[in-house]
């Protein structure tokens, strides 16, 4: 019996290779500039030991993708409201008592215009059962006409301000999505309990992440799903990019490898080298 013994290299040995996939246009990015912030990230890893760990190539084996979805939707609309947001306690404290409050005037709205809907379509249903009656009982006199047609003028306004208050309440609703997004995002990074406000629209209370690593079946990618400026793209980058050499995250607040973004420097700290390091001599 012959036995062949497979060499497997060390980590770090040979290149691995990355293609740009998706790039979403709402982000306000080109292909090249997301290319371009790309290889800063993979610069960033390259530096410490000199070594070119990650090269593009058309076939790379690492898809990266800019994708623009719920996430980055919220952060943008709460950032048109100027609404501040960190992963702080006193940044989720704040956002926390805004969208209890909303909540609040939403529920308080909410049964106001449902209450308005009903007497609005109780007098159409009156005004309608009237007009019905006089043209079955011979017509309808020239001061009832007037009277009707008055109610009916009256109803079509009073529609068009319920319309109003109704896509107010929506608008309302969506803020509301927003805030539950992003305070649960704060929630889960600094180990607090989520919020879900399951009456108002479909809540998201899923959890946030900027990027997010992924090795199966055999395939590789790293989905990009929010960022705030262009240095934290890099910074999410780079660290998505850590995890596709093996590393775990640290427990320096600095490091590009801490489970929360808390700098946007481009550039590892000496936590992330030694941990490089120690992956890349296989220990």
């Amino acid at each position: 019996m012959i036995v062949i013994f497979l060499r497997t290299p060390k980590p770090c040995q040979e290149t691995v290779t990355y293609r740009i996939g998706t790039v979403d246009e709402r982000f306000g990015l080109t292909r090249e500039q997301f290319a371009s912030a790309v290889k800063i990230a993979v610069d960033m890893w390259k530096k410490p030991l000199d070594r070119e760990l990650f090269r593009e190539d058309t076939h790379g084996e690492i898809e990266i993708n800019l994708i623009y979805d719920y996430r980055q939707e919220a952060s943008d609309k709460l950032k048109v409201l100027n609404y501040k947001i960190d992963n702080t306690k006193t940044a989720y404290d704040d956002l926390k008592g805004r969208l209890d409050n909303l909540k609040t005037e939403y529920d308080q709205r909410n049964s106001t215009l449902a209450s308005d809907l009903n007497l609005y379509n109780s007098r159409i249903n009156t005004l309608n059962t009237d007009i019905e009656y006089w043209n079955r009982h011979g017509g309808i006199t020239s001061d009832l006409h007037k009277k009707l047609m008055q109610e009916k003028d009256e109803l079509e306004s009073w529609r068009e301000k319920l319309k109003v208050q109704q896509d107010d309440l929506h608008r309302l609703a969506d803020t509301i999505q927003s805030m539950v997004v992003v305070v649960n995002e704060i929630a889960a990074k600094i180990n607090l309990d989520a919020v879900n406000y399951q009456n108002t629209g479909n809540a998201l209370g899923q959890e946030f992440c900027e990027g997010y690593y992924e090795r199966k079946k055999g395939k590789q990618t790293i989905n990009i799903y929010q960022f705030d400026n262009e240095y934290r793209l890099v910074r999410v980058l780079a660290h998505e990019f850590g995890h596709a050499l093996g590393l775990n995250h640290s427990t320096d607040s600095q490091a590009v490898m801490h489970r929360l973004i808390q700098s946007d420097a481009i550039e590892l700290s000496p936590d992330d080298i030694t941990a490089l390091q120690k992956r890349c001599s296989g220990n």
